[in-house]
């Protein structure tokens, strides 16, 4: 993950002199799980320069949103109607969500609230160290998963240099010298002989000093429309309706099912109304309670979805993370898509959206749920204890 820390209170109140309104926007992603970044530490910041200016006297109006990331144009669009409000947009980002807003929002000032570190991982509760430079060319196959480019000062390739004492680092004596580690790993791993093979020169062409990288992973995958948390902008820039959504005393229609789905009542009984077809716009969704079972309802436009409110991935709350982007819908946790309206799997989808038999009848939604539909989650969410939450810390230590 990326890691970043915040600036210093008077750097950012140095780059806002001047300002009269800003927009503070968190970004929900890796700087949210090294708490630098998130929606929290966007509105502690917000609040902390609105005092700050009210004590100095200063007139500082600070407003704030979070997206799911920063760093991809689809996720930021929810903001378009609204940053030509600010004087300037104070990112709480990573180096690469700031120019991601900078690119799409040109002739608005957009300022780094963090500074960008390193990619890394946490090591122990609130400390993360570096793990990759991003070289472009990986050497962990012969060194046992361990990277000597990122953590050896002197970035040695070919052993350690001779100078560490009780397999402590020479340069840093409180870090462990990594080719040690190394030795170690790869006698465990018996793959000693890998290690003393002499290797060819390390490509260099392929790191930053080449040229701009850029990786394609696939043509398939689309990055779905983000959602702010600021009130002011909930749906501000998603796509507006446009085809006609059935009306008030219209045949009633039943959404094709995809192929999990049960086969839907006859039993009128069965059905109970949830709301009036209104309250969900054309291509959004949005959840329910119904009988004290959670529901998320996707209206498609000449059909709707109904089913569980959570991924069946790694039981992420679809309120949180699920975006739909025409008939797909994606858990942007982990990029996981479904065609609604097939109930085909797409992007990293393995496992399929179970659905609740719907309709729609006289201006109102109907769904029938005789049983919760309930996933059976598996390798980590399997070790966790009744009522526990797999959070992003497991998630990024597993």
């Amino acid at each position: 993950m990326i890691v970043a820390e915040q600036k210093p209170l008077e750097e950012i109140q140095r780059m806002l002199k001047g300002k009269k309104k800003v927009l503070a926007v968190g970004c929900g992603t890796c700087v949210s799980v090294c708490f630098s970044g998130g929606k929290k530490e966007t509105g502690a910041l917000a609040a902390t320069l609105r005092t700050a200016a009210a004590a100095n006297g200063q007139e500082l109006e600070v407003e704030e949103a979070t997206v799911q990331r920063q760093c991809v144009q689809e996720f930021i669009q929810p903001l378009d109607g609204d940053v030509g409000e600010y004087d300037a947009v104070l990112s709480m980002a990573c180096g690469v969500g700031v120019q991601t807003l900078a690119e799409r929002f040109p002739e608005t000032r957009i300022l780094p609230g963090l500074d960008t570190n390193f990619m890394g991982q946490p090591t122990e509760p609130g400390i993360w160290e570096e793990r990759c430079v991003g070289c472009g060319h990986c050497v962990l196959e012969y060194t046992g998963g361990l990277c000597p480019i990122t953590r050896c000062p002197k970035q040695l390739m070919n052993g350690p240099c001779g100078g560490s004492e009780n397999g402590m680092c020479e340069v840093d004596p409180s870090m462990p010298c990594i080719w040690a580690k190394i030795w170690d790993q790869v006698d465990n791993l018996e793959l000693m002989d890998e290690l003393m093979e002499v290797q060819p020169p390390k490509d260099w062409t392929k790191s930053r000093g080449g040229s701009v990288r850029r990786v394609k992973v696939r043509d398939d995958i689309h990055q779905p429309f983000g959602v702010t948390a600021n009130p002011r902008m909930e749906g501000a820039a998603l796509p507006a309706v446009s085809a006609p959504v059935p009306q008030a005393g219209a045949e009633a229609f039943i959404a094709p099912q995809p192929a999990a789905a049960p086969e839907p009542p006859a039993d009128s009984a069965a059905w109970t109304k949830v709301c009036a077809l209104d309250e969900i716009p054309e291509k959004r969704m949005k959840t329910f309670e119904v009988g004290g079972v959670g529901v998320m309802i996707a209206n498609l436009g000449d059909c709707l979805r109904a089913f569980p409110p959570t991924c069946p991935h790694m039981a992420e709350p679809l309120t949180e993370s699920g975006q739909l982007d025409g008939d797909k819908l994606t858990c942007t946790k982990h990029i996981w898509q479904w065609d609604l309206r097939t109930g085909e799997l797409c992007g990293m989808a393995e496992r399929p959206i179970l659905t609740y038999p719907v309709k729609q009848e006289d201006g109102a939604i109907y769904v029938c749920i005789e049983n919760e539909i309930e996933y059976a989650y598996d390798e980590d969410e399997s070790d966790l204890e009744e009522g526990e939450e797999l959070d992003d810390d497991d998630f990024f230590n597993a």
